[in-house]
């Protein structure tokens, strides 16, 4: 075994461990860091026996040993835990946010079936914190293949990764939490910059599958004044599932359709699945095969897998020149005026092959009359259909004409197919910020898509289980997530579609999103009650764009995730490790969603300082309190010494800049805020135009003195007034002034 050590940040120490005489597969291309070598004396003395983020003079308990073998099929990593100590995050993973006592694996699967038995989903984000009062070690296991995490579950006081492979890297941040996420971003890449009306309401369904129904859905939006900015298109739209493709009876002139929806400020989101169908004629196909751009098996033949279209071909995503081709032929729906594109079934996501349809249709021929035996063959059959593992089954080339074994490099198909779209989209559309969603995910998945959590179900259990999925995912540094408001599998009530709407319209990305054959979970779809509800809600999200804008221009500049579980603002506070039904979003608003039928209220709890509570306007000192909530109201504070910016709703975004804008403070001594604006689509703020206005608001003996500093960037805003209402507990200040380039300075007493 070889062990060579890395710095690349002061506090950041890469360790690379490969077996002897082999090479471990670079996943370099999710890096943007470079490295530095260790000396080799302090290289050996960090290895030996590993005592992570040791003290002088300090005891046992504050270190933790870290011990690291050579197992048959690859590595196992042995660290010592203590009874004080969670672990945070590793990544999309069901359970509450400390991970200790289950086993996780990272393995990239289409899973929809979340229920707290499941180790793997869509994405690999091994990710994680050993954090305690006392202190925080963050790691990332940089490896593209199978690991599997015992955290505490074998035995209580040890996390063991088993690693498959001939190598791996491991990266360690001696950090908090905080400080480690900004690590993150300077490793593999900041946050996508997306366009401003990426943050408004998206409304989806499996599917919306012809222009009538698009064109109707767009119109209920409106007349119902319901805000809205995206529809998606799921797998319908096209002909005969081929991608990059349109059905022609159902949308027989899409480029005039989305004129139409333009007009109406909605823009059109479609998906594109890597399978491509197998026929002849298609030119997707047939350009795949001269290329050379698709899977293959061991032999060299073609890997045949089966997906919606029937038999299909999976393009080679490791390999650049298939990136390129691929990430060309989404300029065919932009032409059309397609506004984004969301990836789907990009685990890979595979029904069957031809060898798998002869080893069940084997099966099936012993099926026969014998009672509990024939019962466990059908249990059989059924199993080997959902679990098969295809990552034996073919192969994927990498730019130096290496062959891998895809189970080796899996967890990095679909990033790379993200990848692909993003390069060619900013190809095409050299000027504009591409929209891109993925399902199967990396970490420096943020730099090329964003991320939602896959096919969920309508139950009050799994919105409490996004709640802390969100939180998991952010804590990898995928900044901009969310899930599907609703739920997509099974059948939504309208209480449920109420609560579900109210934690959307705080999450990055807000999209309801539904499967064929279940209820309808369009706002109007329920009774009138509901439907006023869940506007009310959406109307809500409209307000916040100010303060969610600028929140995701600080994430995109590498600054902070826009989700904050509260261990990470507060990780000296144990109280926050238990309390991840409930999170930050951007620095000042904390959110404590109501996840549980008939409920009239919930406990919060409130770290240190004091807090307003955003609905009633009353302030709270710090620990644990009861918060009423009806079905009207979700409960969020302001945090003592921090403002929010909003602004009236509106039934879609016009730009990244906003009218007249009210200013919410708890100010007990002094806050600031820096709004961010620009024009919300394109990248002119690369070049200085953009607008970036200081909000200062402090105590003083005779009233509070607010400053509205000149703002920095050429973007212009329009004429407006800027009105404060900044509380501190006691009374309430409000004062209107009108805004300008130069600033101003007000006493109010």
């Amino acid at each position: 075994m070889r062990k060579r050590f890395f710095r690349y940040f002061d506090s950041v120490i890469k360790m690379e461990v490969e077996r002897e005489g082999k090479t471990k597969f670079e996943t370099d291309s999710v890096l943007t860091a470079p490295a530095e070598e260790l000396d080799s004396d302090v290289a050996n003395h960090l290895f030996q026996g590993l005592r992570l983020h040791g003290l002088e003079g300090s005891s046992s308990q504050d270190f933790n040993e870290m011990e690291i073998v050579e197992t048959t099929d690859g590595f196992s990593i042995k660290i010592e835990l203590h009874d004080d100590q969670a672990i945070l995050g590793l990544g999309q993973s069901i359970g509450p946010l400390n991970k200790r006592g289950a086993v996780y694996e990272m393995y990239n699967t289409d899973e929809p079936d979340h229920s707290p038995s499941k180790k793997r989903l869509y994405s690999t984000l091994p990710v994680f914190y050993i954090a305690s009062a006392r202190r925080q070690i963050g790691f990332f296991l940089d490896h593209p293949g199978y690991s599997r995490f015992d955290v505490g579950f074998e035995t209580r006081d040890r996390l063991k990764i088993d690693v498959e492979g001939d190598g791996f890297s491991l990266f360690m941040f001696f950090e908090s939490p905080h400080e480690t996420i900004r690590d993150l971003f300077r490793l593999t890449g900041n946050p996508l910059f997306l366009p401003a009306w990426a943050l408004g309401y998206h409304q989806s369904r499996w599917s919306y599958g012809d222009e009538k129904s698009v064109i109707e859905i767009a119109e209920n939006l409106r007349n119902k004044k319901i805000p809205c900015d995206a529809i998606h298109l799921d797998i319908d739209y096209m002909d005969s599932y081929k991608v990059f493709t349109w059905d022609e009876n159902s949308f027989p002139n899409p480029s005039s359709m989305i004129e139409r929806l333009s007009n109406m400020g909605i823009k059109i989101i479609s998906i594109v699945d890597p399978g491509v169908k197998a026929v002849e004629n298609y030119d997707i196909y047939e350009d795949g095969l001269k290329g050379d751009f698709f899977c293959k098996k061991e032999d060299g033949t073609p890997f045949r897998p089966a997906v919606w279209p029937g038999e299909s071909r999976l393009p080679d995503f490791l390999n650049s020149a298939t990136r390129k081709w691929w990430g060309e032929h989404y300029d065919r729906l932009l032409k059309d005026g397609v506004s984004g594109f969301w990836n789907d079934m990009n685990e890979p996501s595979i029904f069957y092959t031809p060898e798998l349809l002869k080893e069940l249709q084997q099966l099936a021929t012993e099926i026969d009359d014998n009672g509990i035996e024939t019962e466990f063959l059908f249990a059989r059959i059924a199993s080997k259909k959902k679990y098969y593992d295809y990552g034996k089954d073919f192969v994927q080339t990498d730019d130096n004409g290496i062959v891998h074994l895809h189970r080796k490099v899996r967890n990095i198909y679909g990033f790379n197919m993200a990848r692909a779209a993003f390069e060619g989209i900013r190809k095409s559309r050299p000027d504009s910020r591409p929209f891109i969603i993925t399902r199967s995910s990396y970490p420096g998945i943020q730099r090329y898509a964003i991320l939602w959590t896959g096919d969920n179900e309508s139950s009050w259990e799994q919105l409490l289980s996004e709640i802390r999925l969100i939180q998991s995912i952010s804590l990898a540094g995928v900044s901009f997530v969310g899930c599907d408001v609703g739920g997509f599998g099974g059948d939504c009530s309208g209480e449920l579609l109420v609560r579900w709407t109210q934690l959307g319209a705080f999450l990055p990305f807000f999209r309801n999103h539904s499967a064929i054959g279940t209820r309808r979970q369009e706002p109007w779809a329920f009774d009138s009650e509901v439907e006023r509800l869940i506007k009310k809600a959406i109307e809500l999200r409209y307000s916040l764009l100010p303060y969610f804008y600028t929140i995701h221009k600080q994430s995109a500049d590498g600054k902070m995730t826009m989700i904050r579980p509260l261990p990470i603002v507060w990780p000296k506070d144990r109280e926050t490790y238990n309390a991840d039904d409930q999170f930050m979003i951007g620095p000042s608003i904390m959110v404590a969603p109501i996840y549980q039928r008939n409920s009239k209220g919930r406990h919060v709890y409130l770290p240190e300082g004091e807090w307003l509570d955003l609905n009633t306007k009353r302030a709270f000192a710090s620990g644990h309190v009861w918060t009423e909530a009806p079905l009207d109201t979700i409960p969020y504070f302001l945090k003592e010494d921090s403002m929010v910016v909003t602004t009236c709703s509106s039934q879609f975004v016009e730009s990244g800049s906003w009218g007249d804008l009210r200013i919410i403070g708890f100010v007990k001594n002094y806050a600031e805020f820096e709004l961010y604006e620009d024009d919300g689509i394109s990248n002119a703020h690369e070049t200085g135009e953009y607008s970036l206005k200081k909000i200062v608001v402090r105590s003083c003996t005779d009233g509070i003195r607010i400053e509205v500093l000149p703002k920095t960037g050429s973007f212009k805003c329009r004429e407006r007034s800027l009105t404060f209402e900044v509380h501190n507990g006691e009374r309430l200040y409000a004062v209107s002034v009108q805004d300008s380039p130069e600033g101003c300075e007000v006493l109010v007493k």
